[in-house]
């Protein structure tokens, strides 16, 4: 039996995805027991619901996505979606939970009566761009190798090229290093999600700070609600394209940040009905056919509102495994697009790649999730969490 059967019988798709995330959270699970992941764990205090244990999940999913996505590009040479509703869902609805995570945080701090702008920007550039430079430092470095020295293109265009990788693709794109086809395949692609973040910390953040300190909790509420609903009309008219679907995604955010601060929405966000119909909502969300559709972008601003009103399944999403996921998910996003290229790679260098079946598949993703899983504590630890908290210790006092 091959992988390929992930996308005819949903049950095996079922399958595959509980066990790497099981997999995946019961390292994470024995990892919290280690010294050094003790003194880093976030602790979860339910300020913001169960946000910090979901992040976790969500970029396990993107991985998860990813894992049968790169299969198939090694195989075929074309990187697209998949048959499996499920697998597509992982790979859409995760990044619009991305989004509105976003949207819901800096919203709520662009309605703080002082915002320290030097210090919000250091702590934005620490957190984003040292571990995404590296990444992209590997990258080059691999493109180099394939290309054994040689180069392709001037060293002026590779330098510039280089400048635009580590600007999150905000200065013209994502080019292909050295004229290596389709380079953003080795990481997955996944940086292109940064581009959209940065954009909304230069522009939304303070438009948001400046409109707030003018208009009252209700009217930012209608506001933002007349933004959404005209991202939902774009997209019913096919304007935008994808920049209207991702703005619609951070505009859920911003909305239920302004409706996190008003007394009774929040009171609903809360109430255990609410939170159960919520949950439910995840086995509808997950049979729609398409990720990117109006009916699945609602059904996920409802579970995210129940999300930040403390909807945990069960405190699931409060364990200290989902919490050490949730801190070590900006890892486990850029990180684990290279190894799944990496252990492709060398499967299709030896010829094993077409033979793989659907057990050895499984096996295999399951070890490149352990892989991911370890680099990114890694990296958390040892560059993320120290570089972060520099960046606080210089941050200047108001």
């Amino acid at each position: 039996m091959l992988p390929k059967l992930l996308e005819s019988y949903p049950l095996l798709a079922i399958a595959y995805v509980a066990i790497l995330y099981a997999i995946m959270l019961t390292l994470s699970f024995f990892l919290t027991k280690s010294s050094a992941v003790k003194k880093s764990i976030t602790t979860s205090d339910g300020r913001y619901g169960s946000l910090d244990g979901l992040r976790g999940l969500l970029a396990a999913g993107v991985f998860i996505h990813h894992s049968y996505a790169s299969y198939g590009y090694f195989m075929t040479g074309v990187w697209g979606w998949s048959q499996s509703t499920l697998l597509n869902h992982l790979g859409q609805t995760t990044v619009a939970l991305f989004f509105m995570i976003t949207g819901f945080l800096f919203t709520l701090k662009s309605t703080s009566k002082y915002i320290d702008w030097k210090a919000f920007y250091i702590s934005r550039f620490a957190r984003l761009f040292p571990l995404h430079t590296l990444i992209v430092f590997i990258l080059f470095v691999i493109v180099f190798c394939i290309s054994q020295g040689d180069l392709i293109q001037p060293r002026v265009i590779i330098l510039f090229e280089f400048i635009q990788w580590i600007s999150f693709g905000c200065f013209f794109g994502r080019p292909d290093v050295n004229a290596y086809p389709m380079t953003w395949t080795i990481i997955a692609g996944v940086n292109w999600t940064l581009y959209y973040e940065v954009i909304f910390y230069v522009f939304a953040v303070p438009t948001l700070y400046f409109i707030s300190r003018h208009f009252s909790l209700r009217w930012m509420l209608f506001l933002a609600s007349i933004g959404l609903l005209s991202c939902f009309l774009l997209r019913l008219f096919h304007v935008g394209g994808m920049d209207a679907l991702h703005a619609s995604n951070f505009l859920a955010g911003v909305l239920i940040a302004y409706a996190y601060k008003e007394p009774r929405l929040l009171k609903l966000f809360k109430n255990p009905y609410y939170c159960m119909i919520a949950g439910g909502s995840l086995f509808i969300l997950f049979a729609l056919e398409k990720p990117l559709g109006p009916p699945s972008t609602f059904i996920t601003i409802f579970l995210f509102s129940a999300i930040v009103g403390g909807f945990s399944a069960g405190g699931f999403l409060n364990t200290r495994a989902a919490l050490w996921l949730g801190d070590i998910s900006y890892g486990i996003y850029l990180i684990h697009g290279l190894v799944l290229w990496s252990f492709f790679s060398i499967l299709k260098l030896y010829g094993n790649l077409p033979a793989l079946g659907i057990l050895e598949y499984g096996a295999l993703m399951s070890i490149v999730g352990i892989v991911v899983v370890l680099l990114a504590s890694l990296s958390y630890i040892n560059i993320e969490r120290p570089i972060m908290a520099y960046a606080h210790s210089i941050r200047p006092s108001r």
